[in-house]
């Protein structure tokens, strides 16, 4: 009779749910560190899309402002460009850095860009 009633129980023993919240909490947890990383990797890529899109504003700004000599620097959200245009003839080059900072150190890219003067 009392084997009978060991069998017929329902609902969970203490050591059961402490199991299952220790299988949780590990879970959410590495859950956790994975958002965190992917919260980082959005971050690096709203820097460097908003470099080389303010780098190429910068650029199509300076060629449509016709065949002149120029150097300057200006900021955007922790992105600093530092753009210089030169003359050759007819040509006009554009040469710019963008250095912007990650999650490790600062990331710098160059573009390099010739136009016919207008």
């Amino acid at each position: 009779m009392v084997a009978a009633r060991l069998h017929d129980r329902r609902g969970f023993i203490l050591t059961e749910a402490l199991v299952a919240l220790l299988i949780f909490s590990v879970v959410f947890m590495a859950l956790e560190g994975s958002l965190t990383l992917v919260v980082r990797r959005f971050a690096d890529a709203a820097r460097e899309d908003i470099a080389a899109r303010h780098a190429e504003n910068l650029r199509e700004s300076l060629f449509a402002s016709g065949c002149a000599a120029a150097s300057d620097v200006d900021s955007l959200n922790a992105v600093v460009i530092s753009s210089t245009s030169t003359t050759t003839g007819y040509l006009l080059r554009v040469v710019q850095t963008t250095a912007y900072p990650r999650k490790i150190g600062v990331r710098s890219e160059r573009y390099d860009a010739v136009s016919r003067c207008r």
